[in-house]
């Protein structure tokens, strides 16, 4: 007779869809949540009070604001699903559109490079004046 309790192990996938819901998801929902319900607090509290340019000008900066929040909200989704899309299709890319990935690579790293060289010189000297002020502090 067994008298411990087996705990049930997880797999790392099932895991991290539970850490993800946990530490992601929810947060971002439960924020959500709490915005619009300010937000709506804040337009039956001015809503109920006599009416004023200042609380009109109020609540239209809020129906200005909050489509601009729910498209950039939308425009990250598309970000983020991009990205585990190019994560996980990386691998099974065909070789012409590896070769052309490799090129933009390449062309990165040489505009950074390029970003880079007027910086340089600047680097160099600051270094060397904080070399000389450490040998004469010393």
């Amino acid at each position: 007779m067994k008298t411990k309790v087996e705990r049930v192990t997880l797999e790392p996938e099932q895991l991290h869809k539970k850490q993800s819901f946990l530490q992601v998801l929810l947060p971002v929902i439960a924020t959500s949540v709490i915005c619009l319900v300010v937000c709506i607090i804040l337009l039956l509290s001015t809503s109920a009070e006599p009416q004023s340019t200042e609380q009109w000008a109020q609540i239209s900066t809020m129906f200005l604001v909050i489509p601009a929040l729910f498209l950039g909200l939308i425009c990250l989704t598309v970000l983020v699903f991009l990205g585990v899309f190019a994560g996980k299709w990386n691998k099974s890319w065909p070789p012409a559109l590896r070769n052309v990935r490799l090129v933009i690579i390449h062309f990165e790293k040489s505009i950074e490079g390029l970003a880079q060289k007027p910086a340089q010189p600047v680097i160099k000297m600051k270094s060397i004046f904080a070399g000389i002020k450490a040998i004469f502090k010393k």
